[in-house]
């Protein structure tokens, strides 16, 4: 069997062996999730502390927490849209760069960046990342309703206000939020 991708990269960074003793039904779970996912458990279990260290960890300490999405789309649609965006604009302005210092320990566009999609892995988001030429599309499906989607959106027209990234643009629907940026040369 090839080996994964992030397999291959842990061993040109460098790696240790280390022993864990982990209970017979933990360790059949995470053999059934790897042959699921076609990939060892090794890199499986990489993946997981990679993410407990890169998101489950600092988000906790930036006081996020974890929320129904069927809640959020309820509670959220109950709004205008002029109090999506003002909500929004206060949550910007008060919270977003706490929250990114909490999570990156720097306040740049590209540890807002990092931060976002680690938050759109561990939530479970359906996004991708296009680059092509100097522009980096991010296609983010949240199905989460017009209200989020304009939420989302406008968040992110905030976020390249407050980083200066001029060459930017946000599109949404009712399910996704596109957003389209230059790269700087």
């Amino acid at each position: 069997m090839p080996k994964p991708k992030d397999e291959i990269k842990e061993k040109t960074e460098g790696s240790e062996s280390i022993t864990f003793r982990i209970g017979k039904t933990v360790m059949g779970e995470l053999r059934e999730e790897a042959e699921q996912k076609m990939e060892s458990v090794n890199t499986l279990v990489n993946q997981i502390i990679k993410s407990y260290l890169q998101w489950h960890k600092p988000a906790r300490k930036a006081g996020l927490g974890y929320v129904s999405k069927v809640l959020m789309a309820k509670s959220i649609n109950h709004l205008t849209d002029e109090q999506v965006i003002q909500m929004t604009q206060e949550f910007c302005s008060n919270e977003l760069k706490d929250i990114t210092f909490m999570l990156r320990s720097e306040n740049t566009f590209s540890s807002f960046m990092d931060g976002l999609c680690s938050w759109l892995d561990a939530s479970g988001y359906n996004y991708r990342i296009d680059r092509v030429n100097d522009i980096d599309t991010y296609i983010i499906q949240f199905d989460l309703g017009r209200n989020w989607s304009l939420y989302f959106k406008t968040q992110m027209q905030l976020v390249f206000e407050y980083y200066n990234i001029k060459n930017a643009e946000t599109k949404m629907t009712d399910n996704t939020v596109i957003l389209n940026i230059k790269r700087e040369s």
